[in-house]
């Protein structure tokens, strides 16, 4: 009887363990199904912001080389090497030539010298510029004493804008740095900028 009583209190002890170990084993089984599924969602998510990232990295890229704005619902677009300013194309060149050149190179690309017509398009131009690199303005004057012409032929309003310091020469033609535009032989040699209107 003895016998059969601690039989049954061992199989029963034994059903018990058994059972609690596959309860553990149940529960230790979904804890690792559930970090797995997790695991993946992370996975997931991660991978899909590497690739929206990777897209808004290319929609922007495409943005920034097509240079496109939007302005009371029009759209204006440059050339991809151009950047785009109130309804304008510049090209700034990193090859210094003379004033005629550098309006011949612009001539090229259906462009030309810019021709500055109001404050925010002289900052845009100064603060695009590299420091210590001077360009030339589509500004030039044919004789002491006449007054600065720009090259679309309209008459230059000094202190309107800017004023050009300096001395001025048979034949003078305009340059702008970050600070100021100055007097300059037209022979002399300088970095182009050329300017056309965005399509």
């Amino acid at each position: 009887m003895e016998n059969e009583d601690g039989y049954m209190m061992l199989k029963f002890k034994n059903r018990f363990e058994s059972r609690k170990k596959s309860k553990d084993f149940i529960l230790y089984l979904q804890c690792y199904c559930l970090m797995l599924v997790l695991g993946c969602i992370g996975i997931l998510i991660f991978i899909m912001s590497v690739i929206g990232l990777n897209f808004w990295d290319r929609e922007m890229d495409f943005l920034q080389k097509a240079n496109i704005t939007s302005l009371a619902g029009n759209h204006y677009v440059c050339p991809s090497d151009w950047l785009l300013n109130q309804r304008k194309c510049y090209r700034f060149s990193t090859v210094s030539k003379t004033w005629n050149e550098s309006q011949r190179d612009c001539l090229k690309l259906q462009a030309h010298l810019p021709v500055i017509q109001n404050s925010k398009e002289l900052e845009f131009i100064q603060k695009s510029l590299k420091s210590g690199q001077p360009s030339w303005l589509g500004l030039y004057i044919t004789s002491p004493g006449k007054q600065w012409i720009w090259i679309n032929e309209q008459l230059f309003v000094e202190q309107e804008i800017f004023s050009v310091i300096g001395p001025i020469d048979n034949m003078s033609c305009a340059v702008i740095t970050r600070n100021q535009v100055y007097s300059e032989d037209c022979d002399s040699k300088f970095n182009g900028i050329c300017q056309r209107d965005a399509v």
